[in-house]
């Protein structure tokens, strides 16, 4: 490009006015400089810089990791599968396809009858969480769908859903497009109609209504088990409900790009430290008082998930920030991932990372929190959780369930039931053991 330019200059084409021959130049000279810049080549990631923030201000930066970029056209294929692709599914039972559609006729046909001021046969079952109702938390209401579109299809009954608190479930979940619509219009019935909760579903009345159905996700893995051929189909139907909002959808969107996370190429780990069992009370939680039972779950867990899925990137969620911090500020994850980016002792084959964990999550069924955005890093986590391979959980439903959305086979509970640790391999030393036998 030099040469050119000094050709140009020693050599004006007398066509040429001065003003041209100036802009040229100009432009090869820049042209050069980008040239250069273009092959800059940047230091190593300093991920002490990083972990020596506060944990209010530490978010993994992936930016820098090699491999190919998530794009958005992929996370929100992800987020918003077409249900068209979901029918397709072979391994989807025949009674999901014919009640959907059956499920939309009897919808239209019930406010066909209430335009024409007719009485109308069409029988309903609600999962439902109105003003007054103890429902549980996201998981202890969501995890029983599956099970609900079974029993209302064996049923005859069109199933919605109506969440009241802590706010609307449509600020957070929508109907996918050609999806079973599940929403309850303020004017869909009247105010006086009896929704016999928990009233029989074969009886003939025309609403009967549930509230936390806890054997309805046991009853559901038994049937995907021992009807299925061990097929498991829970996050198909879940997908055909409910797809993220606009908001949420965002939300999701950013995290994952911000973080490197292409769907189905990472792994997650959940961590249900305030469930009371060992000890533990969720009124009056303290992390520091239960630190050296809580790291030693914490570490556990990333040790499951490592078993799982190998050199794998792994997204942290928890019900406590403090413990989300530990695993990527102070646990000997974080001093693995120095040593592989910083000091270049060893590969990098641990990454965890996590949205913002300024703020602890709230939980649904006891924050008395009355914000909408108070309660979307919930579903945000569920479905970051449900977007990747495997899911590494503890006690409580709501790991569960993510690891029911991911697709339920790659699945492990480093804790179990009880409370019970299921020990796993220590990652790091089984790494450190490979490397010194080369």
């Amino acid at each position: 490009q030099i040469d050119i330019l000094m050709m140009i200059m020693a050599r004006p084409s007398k066509a040429l006015s001065y003003a041209i021959r100036l802009s040229i130049a100009l432009y090869m000279v820049f042209s050069f400089f980008i040239f250069q810049k273009a092959h800059v080549v940047h230091g190593p990631y300093d991920a002490v810089a990083e972990l020596s923030q506060s944990k209010q201000e530490f978010i993994v930066d992936s930016g820098r990791k090699k491999g190919i970029q998530p794009t958005t056209s992929k996370i929100l294929t992800e987020l918003h599968r077409p249900v068209s692709q979901i029918f397709n599914n072979p391994k989807l039972p025949d009674w999901v396809k014919t009640y959907a559609k059956w499920h939309a006729k009897q919808r239209k046909r019930y406010f066909d009858d209430m335009r024409a001021n007719a009485t109308s046969d069409v029988r309903f079952l609600i999962s439902r969480c109105l003003t007054n109702d103890k429902c549980g938390g996201a998981s202890d209401r969501l995890q029983e769908i599956p099970y609900s579109i079974m029993l209302a299809n064996q049923t005859n009954r069109v199933l919605l859903v109506r969440w009241e608190k802590p706010a609307r479930l449509e600020n957070y979940l929508v109907v996918p497009e050609g999806g079973i619509d599940w929403t309850v219009p303020d004017d869909m019935f009247p105010k006086e109609e009896n929704w016999h909760l928990r009233g029989k579903e074969d009886s003939e009345h025309k609403i009967v209504s549930t509230i936390r159905k806890d054997s309805a996700a046991p009853k559901f893995r038994q049937y995907q088990e021992e009807e299925l051929g061990g097929n498991k189909i829970y996050h198909e139907i879940f997908r055909l409900l409910f797809s993220p909002s606009e908001a949420l959808t965002a939300r999701i969107q950013s995290t994952m790009k911000s973080l490197q996370l292409n769907p189905k190429e990472y792994s997650s780990v959940h961590l249900r430290v305030k469930y009371p069992v060992k000890g533990i009370k969720e009124n009056d939680f303290s992390f520091e008082k239960h630190k050296s039972q809580i790291t030693g779950w914490a570490n556990n867990a990333v040790n499951c998930a490592a078993e799982l899925h190998p050199n794998s990137t792994i997204y942290v969620s928890s019900d406590n920030n403090d413990t989300v911090g530990y695993l990527l500020e102070e646990s000997h994850f974080a001093q693995h991932y120095i040593d592989a980016t910083k000091d270049k002792k060893h590969p990098l084959v641990v990454k965890l990372v996590a949205r913002d964990y300024s703020t602890e999550n709230e939980h649904v069924a006891f924050s008395q929190t009355t914000e909408v955005d108070g309660f979307m890093n919930v579903f945000e986590d569920l479905f970051i959780m449900g977007l990747g391979k495997c899911v590494a959980h503890g006690v409580g439903g709501y790991g569960r369930l993510a690891a029911a959305l991911c697709g339920g086979e790659c699945v492990t509970a480093h804790r179990k039931h009880g409370g019970n640790l299921n020990v796993c391999s220590d990652a790091l030393k089984d790494i450190q053991r490979s490397i010194d036998k080369r």
